[in-house]
């Protein structure tokens, strides 16, 4: 793989992710550059929308979101200092998929280089930063261990590649789980069993979609397995002390895993429902469902944590869709809803190829995007790294299109000039075929 000023340039972008600077509010030095290149390119910038159907439909909902939320901070009176924060977010996470997308061209190669930058960034940031949030394995050493081992895998162009990096996925996943790093371990061994039998998907996923029984079967047996492998791990005690204590603390009450995990949706549900369509305005403040996720989880109200959360006085949503959907009004769930069902049918096409490059990186990234928008907040890492996924995303998609397009119509895509095939097949391992465009 040839190395172009495009592949720099993404890879500076993931490796300032941990830089941050209080400009408007706080802003990523990444930002700043997408922010800065935005200024300069932008009548180009515009006019490559043309080429991505699902791009275009991504911006639009965006479009009606940013919309929404205005409209929200207005009837709801939010403060200042709110809403413009608020505001700004969604523009700096629009002008980063934007960004992303004119200098990716929705490339492969391109794009591998954005997450070895970011993944050389989180090394950097765990071994020298004085960070509790990275100190901690679930944030710092873990996910660090999972992506070096995902792009080392991703190297590599065997097929037999897979059934390896599906042995050393549940290794990792392992590992996790006896780190105390639920959600992470339980992702990484989900892609680890996947991989292990990436040859049945390949085989079986021919044909159909992502809603069929030869999809869904093997991969919600998966998930069971590895839910069944933690309860037990953690209830006899072979995870650890820590983990024991944190289940048997969270399956109290007769709740399950999931449900004592995410308390927050005790409560996000119940505000959304009081105001499905406008929503809170930014950052979603009213005290008094705060009040009630203190109660419901039995909380002290003279501890550090409660106090924190009478302060901040913000609904606990915990998630990207109910996030938005309690400031934004029901466009912001919807948003999210139309960016998860690509992530899922783009998740759904990887398992049907194998030799796709850096696949099982892939597959684990798109995973814990998938992950994010049901159960994690949109936080300020959240801001370049969801606009990298969303374009990941697009790339695939258009990757898979140009399989498709070289096996029912070989001898067209053969015949094809380089600057044609560079849009409908946008990466290649054959050399003859590699764009000397940067």
């Amino acid at each position: 793989m040839n190395i172009y000023p495009s592949h720099v340039f993404l890879f500076l972008i993931g490796s300032l992710v941990f830089l941050r600077v209080s400009l408007i509010g706080v802003l990523t030095y990444s930002e700043i550059i997408t922010m800065s290149y935005f200024v300069l390119n932008w009548k180009s910038i515009l006019s490559y929308f043309k080429q991505d159907r699902m791009l275009r439909m991504v911006m639009l909902a965006w479009v009606a979101y940013l919309a929404m939320q205005m409209l929200s901070d207005m009837l709801n009176r939010s403060l200042i200092a709110d809403y413009q924060r608020g505001w700004a977010r969604l523009i700096f996470f629009a002008l980063n998929i934007i960004v992303i997308a004119h200098v990716s061209r929705f490339k492969l190669d391109r794009m591998a280089a954005f997450f070895i930058g970011y993944v050389t960034s989180l090394f950097v940031a765990t071994y020298t930063v004085q960070n509790e949030f990275l100190a901690d394995w679930k944030f710092g050493y873990g996910p660090l261990l999972t992506m070096t081992a995902g792009l080392l895998i991703g190297f590599g162009r065997s097929r037999n590649t897979n059934r390896l990096g599906g042995v050393i996925f549940l290794c990792i996943g392992l590992i996790h789980l006896m780190s105390n790093a639920r959600s992470l371990g339980g992702l990484t061994l989900f892609i680890g069993l996947l991989s292990l039998f990436a040859g049945y998907f390949h085989a079986n996923l021919s044909s159909g979609s992502f809603l069929s029984a030869r999809f869904l079967l093997p991969v919600l047996v998966s998930i069971f397995s590895i839910y069944q492998l933690y309860s037990f791990g953690a209830a006899s005690g072979m995870l650890g002390e820590k983990t024991k204590d944190k289940f048997e603390k969270q399956t109290a009450g007769g709740r399950n895993v999931v449900s004592g995990g995410r308390m927050e949706y005790t409560i996000a549900l119940p505000a959304i429902m009081e105001s499905p369509v406008i929503g809170y305005g930014s950052w979603a403040r009213n005290i008094e469902f705060v009040k009630r996720y203190i109660y419901i989880n039995k909380m002290d109200p003279t501890t550090y944590d409660a106090e924190y959360l009478m302060e901040l006085g913000t609904i606990p949503t915990h998630s990207h869709i109910l996030g938005s959907w309690a400031e934004a009004g029901f466009m912001g769930g919807v948003f999210w809803l139309i960016v998860l069902w690509f992530a899922a049918v783009t998740f759904y096409r990887m398992l049907r190829h194998l030799e796709v490059p850096f696949r099982i990186f892939f597959l684990f990234t798109l995973a814990f995007f998938i992950w994010d928008i049901i159960f994690s907040p949109f936080g300020l890492e959240r801001r370049i790294m969801d606009p990298a996924v969303i374009i990941l995303i697009a790339a695939l998609n258009l990757y898979f299109d140009g399989l498709a397009a070289e096996k029912a119509q070989p001898s067209i895509v053969d015949d094809m000039p380089e600057n044609e095939l560079d849009h409908i097949y946008p990466y290649d391992y054959d050399s003859q075929r590699s764009s000397t465009n940067p």
